[in-house]
């Protein structure tokens, strides 16, 4: 089988929508499965087709937007609601990415779509359920008060009581031990205080350890410099293998400063700044702890992707997501970086997701995935899913923290034994940052490549 066949039925296989569009933005080419979800019968009921036409006309700007990025070698994303052939309504989310020649024309468009109707309706129950359990539970409120040691009073809200008897007008409580809700709350509050002075040793450590090797590397620097400082006295090839040398000692400088920066506890400072130059920043810090079989890429785009937002606390929600996926890898895999340009519509905005357009930031491993009971505790604090000992469960809560805090959130796709997906959406930034240029390429490490 060529590789071209491979793939062809790889995407064959696929429980996407895959189509192909030309230059027009008509459909060019359909998977199997994009006929089902379409509902479409055979691939001529939907070949030359405008892709347009499946959208209602008040999504047509979107769609004729992404199309046009596509062909200006953007990729971009989208949702919406599709009618297909048969007149159903359902929600799809896209993604168009362009499909270039060997000498980098755009000769058409990829597009991949998603059916999450069943996944909004179950969001929207939930929504609804929380309402009316938040209903009942204020309804239902009452206060106990409880008498402590020391004749102080603890206070709870009632959510539960047994009815005893219709006769008796009153409601009997099951026994509320006071020394119960006492021991409860020192334990929590033992660990909490427990969990922030670990996380305070650790960066303290850090901090001591990049200091420490930041005046060695001064040394080693200065000792160099004394040397070159006498040209004549050295050989062409001395000369250039010092050169080397002096270079390399400067890039691991830049590595422990920003070592130092990034222990260092930082106000919350919002700002404008280009997303993608901190993925690049911290994929260069990250890149010194992976294993030689673990490949670490960076997928660069050459516009910038601006958005307002703690850089600190960015830089840091990068280094969570990259540390999490480098030890689901195992030391063996590929962890790919990428930002891109996404729009959130109407009909797919929440009270946590509003409409509007994003700038988005991905990170994707072929890691060891996690299953629904997993991804359902995700962003609970000091859960993890890490052998004792090797994790907080404090790194994607606070990840989440900062998204809520830039009005932005988090999407997560993973499935056991394929590997995560955890895309950042920050609302992007109507802000200038400059000409639009690639940043430089990064030196790679062994296991890793930021060339891409």
């Amino acid at each position: 089988m060529s590789p071209g066949d491979h793939y062809r039925q790889i995407i064959e296989l696929s429980e996407d929508c895959i189509l192909e569009l030309d230059a027009t933005g008509r459909i060019a080419s359909v998977n199997r499965h994009g006929l089902d979800l379409l509902q479409a019968f055979e691939r001529s009921d939907v070949l030359h087709r405008a892709w347009q036409d499946f959208w209602p006309p008040a999504l047509h700007p979107v769609v004729h937007q992404a199309l046009r990025r596509g062909l200006e070698g953007q990729s971009s994303q989208y949702t919406g609601t599709l009618t297909t052939l048969r007149g159903a309504q359902r929600q799809w989310s896209v993604s168009i990415a362009p499909l270039s020649d060997a000498a980098g024309r755009v000769e058409s468009l990829v597009v991949v779509g998603r059916d999450i109707t069943e996944m909004r309706r179950v969001e929207q129950a939930l929504r609804t359920l929380n309402a009316s359990l938040s209903s009942q539970l204020q309804g239902a409120e009452s206060q106990v008060m409880a008498a402590s040691q020391h004749n102080q009073y603890l206070e709870a809200t009632l959510t539960q009581a047994q009815v005893i008897s219709e006769r008796r007008r009153h409601l009997e409580l099951a026994a509320l031990q006071q020394r119960d809700i006492a021991e409860a709350a020192r334990a929590m509050a033992e660990h909490t205080a427990m969990q922030a002075q670990k996380g305070e040793a650790v960066g303290q450590l850090v901090a001591g350890i990049a200091h420490d090797f930041n005046n060695m590397l001064q040394t080693a620097v200065a000792a160099i410099s004394m040397v070159t400082d006498a040209p004549e006295t050295l050989t062409p090839i001395q000369r250039k293998l010092l050169g080397r040398g002096n270079e390399a000692l400067g890039h691991a400088t830049a590595v422990a400063k920003r070592l130092l920066g990034f222990a260092r506890q930082h106000p919350v400072r919002a700002e404008p700044m280009d997303l993608q130059e901190v993925a690049l920043e911290m994929a260069e810090l990250m890149q010194q702890s992976l294993a030689p079989d673990l490949q670490l890429v960076v997928e660069r785009q050459s516009q910038p992707f601006p958005v307002i937002a703690d850089r600190h606390s960015v830089g840091q929600a990068v280094m969570n997501l990259c540390i999490n996926a480098r030890d689901a890898c195992g030391g063996t895999g590929r962890i790919t970086l990428r930002c891109d340009q996404g729009q959130v519509s109407q009909d797919w905005a929440t009270h946590l997701r509003a409409a509007g357009d994003y700038v988005t930031l991905s990170v994707a491993d072929t890691g060891s995935g996690m299953d629904q009971a997993a991804m359902s505790r995700l962003f609970e604090p000091y859960f993890t899913t890490k052998p004792e000992g090797r994790g907080t469960g404090l790194g994607l809560a606070q990840v989440y923290a900062l998204m809520r805090q830039a009005g932005g959130f988090i999407d997560v796709d993973s499935a056991v034994g394929v590997g995560t997906v955890m895309t950042l959406w920050f609302p992007r930034a109507h802000v200038s940052l400059g000409e639009a240029e690639v940043p430089p390429a990064l030196p790679a490490a062994s296991g890793s490549d930021l060339s891409a």
